[in-house]
Parts: C-alpha cells; structure tokens; sequence
C-alpha cells in the first residue's frame, strides 16, 4: 500500500480537510406544506429518500447552517440501525439532515476524494471504528459525533488511486441505479395501465367521445365499449369482488422441518416489486406462497409504509415461507400475475386495506377476508388477456433489472473490501468489471 497514510480524523478537521457534521434538532412547529425535505434515518439505505418525508419550511431551513445536503456528501445513521450509508450526487434534491445522521463532507478534493469516502466509509477500519463507538453506551446504538471528530482514524492512498477506486466502484453503483430507476418506469407504466383500464375506464370515455384511446393498438381498443350502462360500470362489465380476479391466503404445505427459502418483513420494500434475496431457513410455522404471488403486509405501520412485494422466481414448483404478517394475493387462472400487484400498490386499494385493520393500537391489522370482499369492475376476459400481454413483459424485466443488480451489487462488496485494504490493486479490479458496468 505505498503511499497510503492514516490520519486522525480530527487532523483532517483542524486542516479544513474534512467537515464532520450531524443534523438539525427541528421542532413540529417548524415544518410546513412547502421546504426542504427533512431526511431521518429511516430514509437512508444506500440511496436517500425523499419522498413523502416532513418538509422543514423554507422559512426554518433558512437557519440549519450546514446541516444541509450538498453535493459529495456522505450520510450515516448514526442512531437506531447504524451505519448505513449514502451518497449525495449532483442531481439529488436538496434536504436537511435530522439528528439520526451525521454527514462527511470533504473540504479539500486535492486530498479526499468524496466518492472515494463514500467506499472507504464501508472499509473494515471504519466499520470497526463505528462498532466500538456504538458499543460506548448502553442505550440504543448510538455513535457518538464526538467520536467521530476525535477518536476515529482515515487512510487514504494517494489521490489518484482514490479516484481509480471511486471510478471502479461508481461505475458499478451507477449501473445499479440506472436499473432501479428503469424498473421504477417499468413498474409505474404497468401500474398506470392498470389503473386506466381498471379504475378510470380511460378507453371508454376515449370511445364514447369519437377518439381513440391512447396508446393503445386498434384491435385492443375495439375490445373496449364505447358507452356505459345504467350501473355506471362499461357496458358489458359487471361488479365483481377481488376474490373473483384473486385467491388470498391460498393454501400450500411444506413439512415441519423442510429447509426452504424465507423472507422476513425487512425483506419487502416500501417501493417497488422486488424482494431482498431470501435465506434458507428450516420451516417452523408461517405465510406460505410460490414464485409471482404478491406479498402484503398486513400489520401497523408496514402496511402504512407501503411494505408489499411480488416473491421473485425459486427453484422448479419450489414453495417459500415468511412472516405471519403477510397477506398472499395470488392471479386466478387466466388472470395475470401483474394484476394482483398492481391492486396492490394502487393508493385506492391500500386506503381501503387500511381501513380493515382491527386490534389495539400499534399493533392492528388488516383482515384478508374483507379485503377479498372489495368490489371491483370485472371486464370481458379478453380485456383481462390483453391486460397480462401489456403488463407482464414489464413486470419479467423488473425482474430482469433485479437480477443484473444483484450480480452488480455482489460484485461490488467483492471488490470493496479488497480495494480498500490495498490488496487488490486497481488495475486488476477494473479487468474484473470490464464485461458487466
């Protein structure tokens, strides 16, 4: 590792090499309708999130100083599950950190590169490091700004070799994210279609006006009516309930025992189809479901925070298992998989689950039965056909997407820790990734 030196972070500090910072203590009084967006933990896992977060109004933001994001940042939990990260690029909107992060900021990119602090954040020194500051206290995890100013330590190898690493291992973080951004429009065209069709009966009103409906072939359309009965329905459709397009809680048995994929409640996103990978684990009691169900939480607050997924593929007739906590909404046959989950993640659909929920408070329930019993407008089966021909090439390459991201993200944690220990040298890590960012 020639030329690589450790510094103590309060050096780096001193010289105005390294700004460490933690965020704004905000009052209720002082968000608003309009701000900046006030970003908590919870909304930090390697990318931020800013969406539906409290907005700290322009007013208040006014006053946080620094504690606001910039460009080249880098964000960790510092309270509840710490140590996760993120990075603030050029394009990301701009928000105020709140007192569960701390940020990183280089002062000098003649000395630190920002995105190369990005990864040397996830070095094994600096996991250590925060390990032992957590472990200072005896009340939740914590780590404590003071430390991070005063105790911690940071090697860093020559400037060129920051930015080869940066390089090496954005260049691997970016294609992750152009995948998740195109799996998001993916999954909103689907979505949208859906709720066309379904909801707003867009074709129809199209054809009751003379027009053609949008974007859509002349034979699709046709299958369509162009006025609406007396019921409100399109003419032709009928009322229906969810159970008629989709079976909730469908029975399925795996033995006492059986080793078998599982998936616990962290595994289901807030956003977004895809699961985190499962693990095996020997099956004791729990929701059993096959490969296209969609998953949905049914407790307080994961159904609020939108926790629902569709299970990715598993092994030839191969049946997972997970959390009591899930609803199983699986097609009905002729019906397609996409279906259930664009039910699922439309924002009607979800009120009305919502509503459902028994039980005390802050551990209520939605109940499956009376979600089934929801009315819904059932069109002609061809529609319905026509419906998974549109939708269900999208939804496989959401699934695609998740896949090249999963072999990007492994690489990734491969290179990482080799990289950052100076036993991989860059040369030979970029001969590794050639074929795949």
């Amino acid at each position: 590792m020639s030329g690589w030196q450790t510094y103590a972070t309060s050096k780096l500090i001193a010289d105005g090499i390294l700004e460490i910072g933690d965020g704004y203590r905000a009052k209720n009084s002082e968000m608003g309708p309009d701000g900046l967006p006030f970003v908590r933990a919870g909304d930090v896992d390697g990318r931020v999130n800013t969406n539906g977060v409290d907005l700290l109004s322009y007013e208040n933001a006014a006053k946080v100083g620094r504690k606001r994001s910039m460009p080249g940042d880098v964000i960790m939990t510092t309270k509840g599950t710490i140590g996760r990260l993120a990075y603030v690029t050029e394009g990301d909107v701009e928000f105020v950190y709140s007192p569960q992060l701390c940020f990183w900021r280089s002062l000098d990119r003649n000395v630190i590169e920002p995105r190369w602090l990005f990864y040397g954040m996830r070095s094994a020194e600096m996991e250590t490091q925060i390990s032992w500051s957590a472990g200072q206290t005896d009340m939740a995890p914590y780590v404590s700004l003071t430390d991070q100013r005063n105790a911690f330590n940071l090697t860093l190898p020559p400037l060129p070799e920051q930015r080869e690493i940066a390089a090496i291992l954005g260049a691997l973080d970016d294609k992750i994210e152009v995948n998740r951004k195109a799996s998001a429009t993916l999954e909103e065209m689907a979505r949208a279609l859906y709720r066309s069709w379904f909801v707003d009966f867009d074709p129809v009103h199209a054809r009751a006006q003379g027009r053609p409906p949008a974007h859509m072939a002349p034979e699709t359309a046709a299958l369509f009516p162009d006025s609406f009965g007396d019921d409100g329905l399109p003419l032709g459709w009928s009322f229906g309930t969810l159970a008629d397009l989709i079976e909730f809680n469908p029975r399925e048995r795996i033995t006492k025992g059986t080793i078998a994929p599982y998936f616990d409640m962290r595994a289901l996103p807030t956003s977004g189809l895809n699961t985190d990978a499962p693990i095996q684990r020997e099956f004791s009691s729990g929701t059993k479901f096959r490969a296209m169900d969609t998953l949905l939480a049914r407790i307080t607050p994961c159904l609020e925070n939108g926790k629902t997924a569709m299970v990715p593929e598993l092994g030839d007739q191969e049946i997972a298992w997970g959390s009591t906590e899930f609803i199983v909404m699986r097609a009905r046959p002729d019906v397609p998989v996409s279906l259930p989950y664009c039910v699922a993640r439309d924002p009607a659909f979800r009120d009305e689950a919502i509503a459902t929920m028994t039980g005390s408070s802050g551990r209520q329930r939605a109940d499956a039965m009376r979600i089934s019993e929801m009315p819904i407008a059932i069109p002609i089966p061809e529609i319905i056909s026509e419906f998974g021909i549109a939708s269900v090439p999208l939804i496989d390459r959401i699934h695609q997407f998740n896949k090249e991201i999963k072999t990007l993200a492994a690489l990734r944690d491969a290179l990482l820790p080799r990289l950052m220990s100076g036993e991989l040298r860059v040369g030979a890590a970029r001969a590794q990734i050639e074929d795949v960012a």
